[in-house]
Protein backbone atom coordinates (compact mmCIF):
# COMPACT_ATOMS: atom_id res chain seq x y z
CA UNK A 1 0.00 0.00 0.00
CA UNK A 2 2.73 2.66 0.75
CA UNK A 3 4.38 1.57 -2.45
CA UNK A 4 1.07 2.87 -4.46
CA UNK A 5 1.47 6.01 -2.24
CA UNK A 6 5.30 7.15 -2.56
CA UNK A 7 3.98 6.32 -6.66
CA UNK A 8 1.12 8.78 -7.23
CA UNK A 9 3.00 11.38 -4.49
CA UNK A 10 6.45 11.35 -6.90
CA UNK A 11 4.01 11.62 -9.88
CA UNK A 12 2.07 14.28 -8.82
CA UNK A 13 4.86 16.10 -7.28
CA UNK A 14 6.12 15.83 -11.25
CA UNK A 15 3.01 17.27 -12.40
CA UNK A 16 3.46 20.09 -10.48
CA UNK A 17 6.92 20.58 -11.31
CA UNK A 18 5.59 20.32 -15.04
CA UNK A 19 2.54 22.74 -15.36
CA UNK A 20 4.10 25.57 -15.96
CA UNK A 21 6.60 24.24 -18.33
CA UNK A 22 5.71 22.95 -21.82
CA UNK A 23 8.40 20.28 -22.90
CA UNK A 24 7.65 18.28 -25.23
CA UNK A 25 9.13 15.09 -27.23
CA UNK A 26 9.90 15.41 -31.12
CA UNK A 27 8.31 12.83 -33.49
CA UNK A 28 11.56 10.73 -33.81
CA UNK A 29 13.43 11.75 -31.49
CA UNK A 30 15.82 8.53 -29.84
CA UNK A 31 14.93 7.01 -26.82
CA UNK A 32 17.24 4.76 -24.36
CA UNK A 33 14.82 2.43 -21.78
CA UNK A 34 16.53 1.61 -18.69
CA UNK A 35 15.84 -1.81 -16.79
CA UNK A 36 13.17 -1.68 -14.59
CA UNK A 37 12.03 -3.89 -11.98
CA UNK A 38 9.70 -6.89 -13.10
CA UNK A 39 10.85 -6.12 -16.82
CA UNK A 40 8.63 -3.55 -17.19
CA UNK A 41 11.00 -2.12 -19.48
CA UNK A 42 10.44 -4.95 -21.93
CA UNK A 43 6.89 -4.15 -21.66
CA UNK A 44 7.20 -0.82 -22.14
CA UNK A 45 9.82 -1.65 -25.82
CA UNK A 46 6.79 -4.25 -26.84
CA UNK A 47 3.98 -1.56 -26.56
CA UNK A 48 5.91 1.47 -28.14
CA UNK A 49 5.83 -1.21 -31.17
CA UNK A 50 2.53 -2.33 -30.81
CA UNK A 51 1.05 1.62 -30.65
CA UNK A 52 3.53 2.64 -33.15
CA UNK A 53 4.41 5.35 -31.54
CA UNK A 54 6.76 7.47 -33.53
CA UNK A 55 9.80 7.36 -31.39
CA UNK A 56 13.40 5.61 -32.31
CA UNK A 57 14.90 3.17 -29.55
CA UNK A 58 18.12 2.72 -29.32
CA UNK A 59 20.45 0.45 -27.05
CA UNK A 60 22.96 2.73 -25.80
CA UNK A 61 22.60 5.95 -23.46
CA UNK A 62 25.08 7.79 -25.26
CA UNK A 63 23.14 7.41 -28.66
CA UNK A 64 19.67 9.04 -26.89
CA UNK A 65 18.16 12.11 -26.72
CA UNK A 66 15.77 10.94 -24.32
CA UNK A 67 15.95 8.52 -21.43
CA UNK A 68 12.81 6.70 -19.52
CA UNK A 69 13.55 5.13 -16.32
CA UNK A 70 10.78 3.88 -13.94
CA UNK A 71 9.80 1.71 -11.43
CA UNK A 72 6.92 -1.28 -11.16
CA UNK A 73 5.23 -2.49 -7.77
CA UNK A 74 4.52 -6.11 -7.67
CA UNK A 75 1.34 -8.03 -7.26
CA UNK A 76 0.03 -7.93 -4.02
CA UNK A 77 -2.24 -10.54 -2.59
CA UNK A 78 -5.60 -9.35 -2.20
CA UNK A 79 -8.10 -9.96 0.67
CA UNK A 80 -11.27 -11.64 0.23
CA UNK A 81 -13.19 -8.73 0.17
CA UNK A 82 -11.87 -6.87 -1.87
CA UNK A 83 -13.88 -6.08 -4.95
CA UNK A 84 -17.05 -7.55 -3.04
CA UNK A 85 -17.33 -5.59 -0.18
CA UNK A 86 -14.90 -2.71 -0.68
CA UNK A 87 -13.74 -1.09 -3.40
CA UNK A 88 -11.00 -2.76 -6.06
CA UNK A 89 -7.60 -1.87 -5.47
CA UNK A 90 -5.05 -2.31 -8.88
CA UNK A 91 -3.13 -5.23 -8.16
CA UNK A 92 0.32 -4.11 -10.36
CA UNK A 93 1.08 -0.27 -10.71
CA UNK A 94 3.94 1.31 -12.31
CA UNK A 95 5.57 4.63 -13.29
CA UNK A 96 7.72 6.53 -15.87
CA UNK A 97 9.83 9.31 -16.22
CA UNK A 98 11.72 10.85 -19.40
CA UNK A 99 14.26 13.40 -18.97
CA UNK A 100 16.38 14.94 -21.48
CA UNK A 101 20.32 13.12 -21.36
CA UNK A 102 21.90 16.31 -22.11
CA UNK A 103 20.40 19.09 -19.80
CA UNK A 104 18.74 16.34 -17.23
CA UNK A 105 15.32 18.17 -17.64
CA UNK A 106 12.10 16.10 -16.57
CA UNK A 107 10.33 16.10 -19.92
CA UNK A 108 7.15 13.84 -19.33
CA UNK A 109 5.68 12.03 -16.03
CA UNK A 110 3.38 9.54 -15.95
CA UNK A 111 1.91 6.30 -13.69
CA UNK A 112 -0.89 3.93 -14.28
CA UNK A 113 -2.35 0.92 -12.92
CA UNK A 114 -3.78 -2.64 -14.00
CA UNK A 115 -7.37 -2.17 -12.87
CA UNK A 116 -9.85 -2.21 -15.52
CA UNK A 117 -13.36 -0.32 -14.18
CA UNK A 118 -15.60 -2.29 -16.63
CA UNK A 119 -14.47 -5.64 -16.69
CA UNK A 120 -13.04 -6.06 -13.21
CA UNK A 121 -11.26 -9.79 -12.91
CA UNK A 122 -11.88 -10.60 -16.25
CA UNK A 123 -9.54 -7.92 -17.62
CA UNK A 124 -5.97 -8.56 -18.83
CA UNK A 125 -3.89 -7.25 -16.27
CA UNK A 126 -0.52 -7.22 -14.91
CA UNK A 127 2.63 -5.40 -16.06
CA UNK A 128 1.54 -5.46 -19.47
CA UNK A 129 -1.74 -3.84 -19.01
CA UNK A 130 0.53 -1.31 -17.31
CA UNK A 131 3.07 -0.77 -19.95
CA UNK A 132 0.03 -0.02 -22.36
CA UNK A 133 -1.68 2.53 -20.02
CA UNK A 134 1.82 4.35 -19.60
CA UNK A 135 2.75 4.47 -23.35
CA UNK A 136 -0.94 5.17 -24.62
CA UNK A 137 -0.11 8.30 -21.91
CA UNK A 138 3.08 8.69 -23.33
CA UNK A 139 2.33 9.17 -27.27
CA UNK A 140 -0.15 12.17 -26.33
CA UNK A 141 3.47 13.60 -25.56
CA UNK A 142 4.80 13.43 -28.66
CA UNK A 143 4.98 16.41 -31.34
Amino acid sequence: MWRLALVLGATLACTALLSGQDYRIPRGATIYIENMEHNLDGYILAELVKQKVPLTVVSKPEEAQFIIAGSATDEERRKWHEGWLTVERDKTAGNVRVHDRATGKLVWAGEAGDRSMWWGPLARGGHRKVASRIVKNLKKAIH
